[in-house]
């Protein structure tokens, strides 16, 4: 909610060139925040899930040491800008790069909250820690609509928040550091396929904010964003499950699992059509400005009938598949990526929209069949269908 009100803010009170350049810099942000062991959160909470009281202040050490990758790649950017006379966006990833190792270190606390699913506390400490940067950001609309002070605003607030959770976390549960080298080389497989999962993700935002400019860009990150809090809920699910999935049998999950998916597939579908028939007043009420923006989302909503299939792919990250997961986590983005430098020239946000379709079906046909695959090579019992 605390996301939904900044960017109901930003979309009012913004030139929608300054909100596509402040989108355009986050989106930059989470590929550059993925240059480093950028999952270790799964690792921690995994080794969390198995007893490991010391994972999470040795994942933090070794984060904050790879980090340093995200530094460079940041200056690099910075210097691109400042070489082709764009000063706005040059300061905006100096502020990105001295700020997301700290915010993305900080931030792995959480993870051992979830690791051992104390999720009442999780909820309680991510209130907790949400207001900080909700305050900031809207407290400094009262003085600057300029997209790299809210920036600063934003990574300075943020990384203050996830340090006094972190510390807090610490602290209360009195935790020690014990060295856990298979923690961190699973971290590196998982950060990997992050790496290319969090291009394709942030990818179509960049290339329509060089290709069709600022406008646009804020039109379709307003469009995405009903699609995201819909599927935010599918992920607070796969975090209180990811520890009961890493301790449970996989021939278990293999027999249970799709009876799961196709209850999340029907509750989803239900989501998605109550918000199709209530989006034009959703935008009328809170993005007035942006009427373009609604068909798109309408349409990108459907997107959310294949969330579920994730809880596959949690299974394959909770037992160490990691064959499954390159093919699983890495053809979405690779086709995505395809299909955007393909469509997105010549038709523009809706060749985006048909790239994300096209790649998401492909993939969902690409689990089940790894998912029934790894069933006969086992000798596992088969399990039920769609």
């Amino acid at each position: 909610m605390a996301g939904l009100a900044v960017t109901v803010a930003f979309a009012n009170l913004l030139t929608k060139e300054n909100f596509g350049t402040y989108q355009f810099i986050l989106s930059m942000a989470a590929i550059i925040g993925s240059c480093t062991l950028s999952n270790m959160s799964t690792a921690i909470t995994r080794e969390v899930a198995n007893g490991s009281e010391g994972a999470l202040r040795y994942g933090f050490r070794v984060q904050l040491q790879w980090s340093a990758a995200m530094a460079l790649v940041s200056l690099s950017v910075a210097l691109y800008y400042i070489l082709i006379d764009n000063t706005t966006l040059a300061i905006g990833f100096l502020i990105v790069g001295t700020f997301s190792p700290f915010m993305v270190g900080f931030g792995l606390g959480h993870s051992y909250l979830i690791g051992k699913q104390l999720f009442k506390e999780s909820v309680l400490f991510g209130m907790w820690r949400k207001p900080i940067p909700l305050i900031a950001l809207l407290g400094s609309l009262a003085f600057t609509r300029d997209p790299i002070i809210l920036v600063f605003v934003y990574f300075a607030s943020s990384t203050l928040s996830s340090y006094l959770l972190y510390l807090y976390i610490v602290k209360k549960f009195r935790l020690p550091t014990e060295n856990n080298e298979d923690m961190v080389n699973y971290s590196k497989h998982l950060s990997f396929i992050a790496l290319i999962s969090v291009i394709g993700s942030n990818l179509d935002k960049i290339l329509i904010f060089h290709f069709i400019g600022p406008a646009a860009a804020a039109t379709y990150a307003l469009a995405l964003l009903p699609v995201k809090h819909m599927q935010s809920a599918f992920g607070l699910l796969r975090k209180m499950a990811f520890p009961k999935f890493s301790k449970r049998n996989y021939s278990e999950l293999q027999e249970t699992l799709p009876r799961k998916v196709r209850l999340g597939i029907l509750t989803s579908a239900m989501l998605v059509a109550i918000y199709i028939l209530t989006a034009p007043y959703v935008f009328k009420l809170l993005f007035p400005t942006y009427p373009e923006a609604i068909l798109i989302s309408q349409v990108l909503a459907l997107l959310v009938l294949s969330v579920p299939r994730g809880f596959y792919t949690l299974a394959f990250t909770a037992h160490q598949m990691k064959r499954e997961l390159y093919l699983s986590r890495l053809t979405l983005p690779a086709l995505t990526i395809f299909f955007l430098l393909i469509l997105l020239p010549p038709y523009g946000i809706w060749g985006v929209v048909a790239a994300l379709f096209i790649s998401h079906l492909v993939v969902n046909i690409l689990i089940r069949y790894l998912f029934n695959r790894r069933v006969t090579t086992q000798t596992f019992k088969q399990p039920n269908g769609y």
